[in-house]
């Protein structure tokens, strides 16, 4: 049976997307459409929710019985930041200059940072404060943990 522009057959209209799943990527459009809810989820939280509340990056990784944190605080210098330690909890805090009030902007796009934040972290035994080691470089906050895990026994094998 033939079909025609004003009434085609079902085939003809599940086709595109059929074709869409087979041939190309079937969460393309998807994708799309989730960066752009992304982006403007990003925008009201940022704007309206953590207004004096902001986040830095940070790198957290075990490496020769260490626990390493790495945290990026450009502008930061360090007594603008203080670190806590309870139990297994470390806890990063600081806060970011705030800006000077002399004129009222509109702004179009807001990504500098202002307010305070803090960051913590539960790691899996408790932490002794005299042991942990913090400096300060290039805008990075490096903080090293000795860990207190024992060393696992080893078998040696004989020859």
């Amino acid at each position: 049976m033939a079909s025609t522009l004003m009434n085609p057959t079902r085939e003809e209209l599940v086709r595109p997307f059929f074709d869409e799943f087979v041939i190309g990527d079937p969460f393309g459009a998807l994708t799309s459409v989730r960066k752009s809810i992304d982006s403007m989820l990003d925008a009201t939280l940022r704007s309206r929710v953590f207004e004096d509340q902001t986040l830095p990056a940070m790198d957290l990784y075990f490496k020769e019985g260490t626990y390493i944190v790495e945290l990026a605080l450009p502008g930061l210098d360090k007594k603008d930041v203080s670190i806590e330690v309870e139990g297994n909890c470390l806890t990063i805090s600081g806060t970011y200059g705030k800006e000077a009030r002399a004129e009222e902007k509109r702004y179009h796009y807001r990504e500098l940072r202002r307010g305070s934040f803090s960051r913590s972290v539960t790691f899996p035994e408790n932490l002794d404060p005299a042991k942990i080691v913090a400096a300060m470089e290039a805008g990075v906050l490096k903080i090293e943990i000795p860990s207190f895990r024992p060393v696992e026994p080893k078998k040696v094998a004989i020859k």
